[in-house]
């Protein structure tokens, strides 16, 4: 009896996530052509316990779910309830977002580019973070650019909830939930599904694991439980139209970036979908993360073949230890064989451990210029998602950049009125502005909007 070649990939991504796992527990969904699905767990639901993780163990997926915000705003504009080229203010009057540049429209928010702030999840209430568009301005016409926003789709949720007549927890269980047959999902984040759910992780400096805040929220950019296995079938239908939540036509659009990638890149953003073609043919997906969770959903066209992988441990950088989008470029390889009657591909190569670069960032930043040195700290916030912000000293030049809990460093520019735009363009409109000085040191950093207070 010869061996299935799905079966087999399947196994060898297996034994690869095994010698790759550095977080508690992570479970990985595959989906191939055909119906065929397979799941397998490593590691534990809670380090305190041990207890193993599951495959049907209940995870929140965070920003995968601005896959299912579009879905299922796209079911409502093939019902006729709603016009992607509506502004936003037409559905949301009440919202205190300026509009220089002409009116956001939902097309805009649902690829990233109606030019607005990414949002630093300060407020579990989708209102909340939407009312706190009043203290920033987008920073190009809309359409004009990708960036990358949060709140826009806490705005799409709030929009979704007006078309649909109900909330949105009601809007994605119609349109996406129960259409794909996920049944083990919760739609939003709740206190009481917490009690179904796997133990999220933090990371300390030492590399003990501890539990992560639990917060409940209802917004549209991330706030839906699933297991792997119903993930999958939600990837199946964005993948191979199975079962068909959208007319082809829909799903095309929803697949296909609304900016063209610039020559040499392979990234592009559609409709709630991320879209690449890094790997010489199309993958379309999401990934996301959130306090001691993260995951990514990624398919491809071609084959019909589909990764799900949720980890209850810290995002970690791409190319990074512990990375584990490797698993999902490794997965789609392996299947894509499968499927195609191809070589089987090598595993890749172990990444290797990151330098720590505290002292020289220490070093640098006694040669910067005083009104700059000053600026230099931590600065912390009550907020689950991005606890504190670190000021430093660039690599060059005498700048300063600002570094996310996450690992991400980015330059801080400086613009004529005192305020620094968040990475080398200064017309993003991410911006950071110092302010209640003690004794010539400013105790706040305000980050697009949001208040971080000196503790260093």
């Amino acid at each position: 009896m010869g061996h299935d070649p799905l079966e087999d990939a399947a196994a060898r991504l297996r034994a690869f996530a095994r010698r790759r796992l550095r977080a508690p527990g992570l479970a990985v969904g595959l989906t191939g052509p055909g119906g065929w699905a397979h799941q397998f767990a490593l590691g534990v639901a809670d380090a305190a316990s041990g207890q193993p993780l599951q495959t049907d163990a209940l995870l929140p997926i965070a920003s995968i779910s601005k896959a299912m915000t579009a879905a299922a705003l796209l079911r409502e504009l093939q019902a006729g309830r709603v016009d992607l080229d509506a502004a936003v203010h037409d559905h949301l009057p009440w919202l205190p977002l300026p509009t220089p540049y002409g009116p956001i429209r939902l097309r805009h928010l649902l690829a990233h580019t109606g030019g607005i702030v990414a949002g630093l999840d300060a407020s579990p209430s989708p209102v909340v973070e939407a009312l706190a568009l009043g203290r920033t301005t987008p920073g190009w016409p809309p359409g004009q650019r990708h960036h990358y926003s949060n709140v826009a789709y806490g705005l799409l949720g709030l929009v979704l909830e007006r078309v649909a007549g109900c909330s949105y927890a009601q809007a994605i269980r119609r349109h996406v939930l129960d259409p794909c047959g996920m049944t083990a999902s919760e739609a939003v984040t709740t206190a009481e599904a917490q009690a179904r759910a796997a133990t999220g992780h933090l990371e300390l400096a030492d590399g003990t694991f501890v539990p992560a805040p639990w917060v409940p929220t209802t917004s549209g950019a991330g706030s839906t439980l699933c297991t792997v296995a119903d993930l999958g079938r939600f990837l199946r239908a964005l993948v191979a139209g199975d079962p068909a939540l959208l007319d082809p036509g829909t799903r095309e659009a929803m697949l296909t970036p609304a900016l063209e990638p610039r020559a040499g890149e392979a990234f592009g953003y559609g409709l709630g979908v991320e879209v690449d073609t890094a790997a010489g043919y199309r993958r379309v997906g999401h990934s996301g993360d959130c306090p001691g969770f993260h995951g990514h959903a990624h398919g491809c066209t071609e084959t019909g073949v589909g990764v799900v992988v949720l980890c209850n441990g810290p995002w970690r950088r791409a190319g990074s230890p512990g990375d584990t989008w490797v698993l999902v470029d490794h997965g789609l390889a392996l299947l894509r064989a499968a499927v195609l009657g191809l070589a089987s591909p090598p595993d890749p190569p172990p990444p290797a451990d990151e330098p720590d670069d505290e002292a020289a960032a220490a070093r640098r930043a006694r040669e910067l210029p005083g009104e700059l040195a000053v600026l230099v700290g931590t600065y912390a916030a009550y907020n689950p998602w991005v606890p504190q912000v670190r000021v430093r000293a660039g690599r060059e030049g005498g700048g300063l950049v600002l570094v996310w809990p996450w690992g991400d460093v980015e330059l801080l520019t400086a613009l004529a009125d005192g305020a620094f735009a968040v990475g080398e363009d200064p017309a993003s409109p991410e911006r950071v502005r110092f302010q209640a000085p003690v004794e010539g040191r400013p105790m706040q950093a305000v980050v697009s909007g949001w208040p971080f207070d000196r503790i260093d």
